[in-house]
């Protein structure tokens, strides 16, 4: 038996993420072993939610995994005795279209048997809320609903009349609210959230967090819905080796406040393909790890750090280096913006980069993309095979202006066959942020250009 919960909102912006973590950073106080997960294409709501339960925060992408794949991210995380707390996506019936449930927290409930807490605004509403909330519970009867909180309360009467208003839903508990008063608060800009990792005082702001928790929310109820929830489907199939091979090559991987946008599961997958997975600091570093044979540069805030990334000197000009050597280096977003000649921030100012990639990144006033993505190969390169197929995402505010003659294209865009993204060697950037769980392997071919390129370099060391 598995113990999970998930919990639902009714449309983005109600407030999932703070009721989340608030209930995590109080189970964590009192002891409670938890698995959090994250529903969608999103990196930093799971960053408070990894904060909180100080565990990575798994992710759960119902149309840029298949279901098997759902369920095997679960299941390798949710060890016995652990609590899974999962936040879901925009409103819960939110999916990928209008119509349909591909890519909605309701799909990913589903998959996986969850129980779902629905997450609601209770701001100005008393009665009404329980024709709100019964829209929700009677419009997919496949959903297990165990209750209800509500974000937003003016105080213990307000919510009062809101648990009454629900009390005529038979099942549906109402598990109590978070006022429209907090304590605390996390500032937002272009991309969501302030990332946890720069929220100045993070353990102040748990710690508020799950004070208010044990004071206005039914942890007790939470912990007996996710009890109740009963067993874990299995999946038929999964893709992760059985075992992991023996580390045979060494991926740098950026992360630092200007880089730490990954799906935990692309780290865990290559390292079950025989990485060895090093961390460094594009802002920081003077050079790569020693022994690097491959570079995952993922996505972040460049535009935010330009200044400090520019004055790095060594270490654009160390990357720049291992691209002309040959080293397989792949750049989504915000590495991919690094990787360029030239990156001009929100103020017009512009910055020398790495100058892998021979466009300038310029940062726009309006978002230019955000949505799901399916590519093909352009042509056979370290990740895939020319014609085969990887799906993700792209958020971002900036356009890569090219001069003529730029680089080819890494990706064609689905279904139309657009270009997108650029190789240059064996160096591959572009927008979208892949999923590699929805093609293993990419995981598979990158570990084993590291390994090539390592050992060719090793080769040519002993000569």
């Amino acid at each position: 038996m598995t113990a999970r919960i998930l919990f639902g909102g009714t449309c983005s912006g109600v407030g999932k993420t703070t009721v989340v973590t608030a209930v995590l950073a109080a189970l964590r106080q009192r002891g409670v072993d938890l698995a959090p997960f994250k529903v969608g294409p999103d990196y930093i709501d799971p960053g408070f939610l990894a904060a909180a339960a100080a565990r990575p925060a798994g992710n759960l992408d119902s149309w840029m995994c298949p279901p098997d794949q759902v369920l095997e991210v679960l299941a390798r995380r949710a060890v016995d005795g652990s609590l899974v707390v999962i936040e879901g996506v925009m409103g819960l019936y939110d999916g990928r279209k209008g119509r349909g449930e591909e890519g909605s927290t309701a799909q990913v409930a589903k998959i996986t048997s969850t129980p779902v807490i629905l997450v609601a605004d209770g701001a100005r509403m008393a009665r009404s809320a329980s024709a709100m909330v019964g829209g929700y519970v009677r419009f997919d009867p496949g959903l297990r609903f165990a209750g209800v909180i509500f974000n937003r309360v003016g105080g213990e009467s307000h919510y009062r009349l809101l648990r009454e208003a629900v009390a005529e839903y038979p099942g549906l508990a109402a598990l109590g609210y978070l006022p429209k008063d907090l304590p605390v608060s996390v500032a937002e800009r272009h991309l969501g959230l302030t990332p946890a990792c720069e929220v100045a005082d993070t353990a102040g702001l748990l710690e508020a967090l799950a004070c208010q928790a044990e004071a206005t929310l039914d942890l007790d109820g939470i912990l007996a819905a996710a009890a109740a929830a009963g067993p874990l489907p299995l999946p038929a199939r999964q893709v992760f080796p059985p075992e992991p091979l023996s580390k045979s090559c060494r991926i740098a991987v950026a992360r630092d406040k200007a880089f730490h946008f990954y799906y935990p599961e692309n780290l865990e997958m290559l390292a079950a393909y025989g990485a060895e997975i090093v961390f460094f600091s594009p802002l920081a570093d003077s050079s790569l790890p020693d022994g690097t044979g491959g570079v995952y540069l993922g996505g972040g805030f460049p535009e935010l750090f330009a200044q400090e990334l520019s004055a790095n000197t060594a270490m654009r000009e160390c990357l720049a280096a291992a691209a002309r050597d040959g080293m397989p280096v792949y750049a989504e977003c915000g590495g991919y913006l690094y990787l360029a000649q030239e990156l001009q921030d929100f103020e017009g100012r512009v910055y020398p980069m790495a100058g892998v990639f021979r466009g300038r990144a310029v940062m726009q006033k309006k978002r230019r993309a955000l949505g799901y993505v399916e590519v093909s190969a352009a042509g056979d390169n370290f990740l895939l095979p020319g014609g085969e197929t990887c799906r993700g995402h792209e958020f971002h505010w900036s356009d890569m202006s090219w001069p003529r003659g730029a680089g080819a294209p890494l990706y064609r865009r689905l279904p139309g066959n657009e270009p997108c993204g650029e190789i240059a060697g064996n160096c591959a950037g572009s927008y979208i942020h892949l999923h590699f769980l929805s093609n293993p392997g990419v995981a598979r071919r990158f570990t084993g250009a590291c390994r090539q390129y390592a050992a060719r370099k090793e080769g040519n060391k002993n000569v």
